[in-house]
């Protein structure tokens, strides 16, 4: 008796597993694992594509992918160029747009599919979805990226708010690319000196010399994938490079049903939520397909509901998502009806909201009928409705000894971990001022944008300016919500197109600073407290501002004036309304 009909044990829903290539147009064959499920067939197919070892979804993936052949899909799991078992060079984001294109359609020409295909993935696998449609892919009916940057390269994934993304940069090409492409290095010799390279890199940021003040500016002895990655931070911020593979110019190109997935303490929250709102807007304009939004309280690569010392409760995770079916199931029913016509018997956006703990359905997100709330920071670190006692508050910027980051929305390595950490270490330091509400009589529940304005002066030519919203506890604890950075030398800079001039900061002349902290969907309790801390940095995240004005190409030209102790004044009150402004509901949906 086979293990497929031994009593009590489930069949496999895998008829046939295939290990094949996918030949692109210019001849380069990518390691494809093709599941098929059992039957006649033909069926629609589903695609994932990325560099960590594709072959690895069969048993680790975001998705139960055995459960989508038992669906009645064919499956496929495929390498991109340059990575594992595919040929080629890999060269990130740029390379997808055609490859995507000729994988969607190697795969709808096979004789097992019906021609119509479906992709999904978290991260680089959103990237490859939206990289395909813009190659031109007909056979691609419809999409469920996760966790995805492919709006821009400037809103989480490479820069935020004008400052370098370098924390989540060394995170991803020292520990997630460069080890395979490493391996790959057929000469002995020269795979052994990058291998060096790799233990230099490993070094320079257990010691913090490779995010230290000016790390940029330096020539790092480190792995060809690494100096790849500071070397796009070094680009500007217009740069054609930063476009490629995103949709930022390209929106029109969505013409298919799109599922996104998004986390709360994700670092590509921004772009997700960017993308649905612009979906959702040229879907109102045209009629055309409306997007499907699901964020829960998850980091970018931890969907449990559990993390930095906060657990939401079982039905947080992506494995249950409070009774409704977890994520496979959720899938399964988003393809079937997109590439089967199936019932569209889910509700449109699905989030989680946090302090409460509980999942809630809307129509759209942020909901029809919030309002805005401005909270102004006043006298004595006073947070309230409206402006009370002008003053200011001062801290001092020295690049030498960063603001440590501490949880929020973050992509880093450890013992950097994301999500809703408590903020009271960091909040301890004479950098970090705060202001908070009085104690709360009723339940707050923020739902939509989070924003700040903070009018400051410094005694430097740039300032960066971190702010957190936290939640704090009657016990003292104070835990993050969101966050936001913004560079004033980029203060007219598109945060999404990366258009518009860079200018110095005017010393000692009073500055406003927007600061986007994206959004979130969060209940302050009764007793809790609203609260805003502002810091001039948070490092590993955000490259560490010198606060001196960096010109065009100066950074590649090497003529870099050296880091400044700068001191920063933050001024307050009805003349100097610096404020955070958040989208409120005055009732949270049930």
């Amino acid at each position: 008796m086979s293990q497929d009909t031994e009593p009590g044990r489930e069949p496999d829903p895998v008829a046939e597993r295939r290990e094949t290539t996918c030949a692109l147009r210019d001849g380069t064959r990518l390691r494809t694992v093709l599941l098929v499920p059992h039957g006649s067939g033909p069926w629609p197919a589903l695609l994932t594509r990325h560099p960590y070892d594709a072959a690895r979804d069969e048993h680790e993936g975001m998705l139960d992918v055995r459960r989508l052949v038992a669906a009645g899909y064919l499956v496929a799991l495929q390498d991109v160029r340059g990575r594992f078992g595919s040929e080629g060079v890999f060269d990130p984001c740029a390379q997808e747009v055609a490859d995507g294109a000729d994988a969607v359609a190697w795969l709808a020409a096979l004789p097992e599919c019906t021609g119509a295909v479906g992709m999904w993935g978290a991260s680089y696998a959103s990237d490859t979805q939206f990289s395909a449609l813009l190659g031109g892919a007909p056979a691609l009916r419809a999409i469920a990226p996760a966790m995805t940057p492919a709006m821009s390269a400037l809103d989480g994934f490479r820069f935020r708010g004008g400052v370098p993304e370098i924390g989540s940069t060394l995170a991803w090409t020292h520990y997630a690319i460069a080890p395979d492409l490493i391996a790959r290095i057929e000469s002995a010799r020269e795979r052994e000196a990058e291998r060096k390279r790799w233990e230099a890199t490993e070094r320079a940021i257990g010691s913090g010399e490779a995010f230290r003040a000016g790390a940029l500016n330096a020539c790092p002895d480190a792995e060809a994938i690494v100096v790849w990655g500071l070397d796009r931070l070094r680009e500007p911020l217009g740069s054609a490079r930063h476009r490629a593979g995103k949709i930022v110019d390209r929106i029109d190109a969505i013409d298919v049903p799109v599922f996104l997935i998004g986390g709360w303490f994700d670092v590509f929250l921004g772009s997700t939520l960017e993308i649905y709102r612009r979906l959702l807007r040229c879907a109102k304009d045209t009629g055309g397909p409306a997007p499907r939004l699901l964020i829960g309280p998850w980091t970018h690569d931890d969907m449990s509901g559990r993390t930095a010392g906060v657990d939401f409760g079982p039905g947080a995770s992506a494995g249950d998502l409070g009774g409704s079916g977890d994520l496979t199931a959720q899938h399964v029913r988003w393809f079937d009806a997109a590439l089967r016509a199936g019932p569209a018997d889910v509700p449109p956006v699905r989030v989680f909201l946090m302090g409460s703990n509980r999942w809630i359905e809307l129509e759209e997100f942020p909901p029809r009928g919030t309002r805005t709330l401005e909270l102004y920071l006043g006298a004595g670190g006073s947070l309230a409705a409206e402006p009370a006692g002008s003053g200011e508050r001062r801290l001092t910027s020295d690049p030498a000894s960063p603001v440590p980051t501490c949880g929020g929305a973050v992509l880093l390595f450890a013992p950097f971990e994301a999500g809703p950490a408590d903020q009271a270490a960091v909040e301890a330091r004479r950098d970090v001022v705060s202001w908070r509400t009085v104690p709360l009589a009723e339940e707050l529940t923020v739902m939509g944008a989070v924003r700040a304005v903070v009018r400051l002066t410094t005694t430097g030519t740039d300032a960066d300016v971190v702010v957190r919203l936290c939640d704090e506890h009657p016990d003292g604890s104070s835990r993050v919500i969101a966050d936001g950075v913004q560079r004033g030398s980029a203060r007219l800079v598109d945060p999404v197109t990366g258009l518009g001039d860079r200018l110095p900061v005017e010393p000692d002349q009073e500055q406003e600073f927007a600061v986007d902290l994206w959004s979130t969907a969060h209940t302050f309790l009764p007793g809790h407290r609203v609260r805003v801390d502002i810091a001039p940095s948070s490092s590993p995240r955000w490259d560490v501002g010198r606060n001196v004005f960096e010109p065009a190409g100066a950074m590649r030209a090497g003529a870099m004036e050296a880091p400044t102790v700068a001191e920063y004044t933050i001024h307050h009150g009805a003349a100097h309304p610096s404020r955070l402004i958040l989208q409120v509901v005055t009732a949270a949906p049930q």
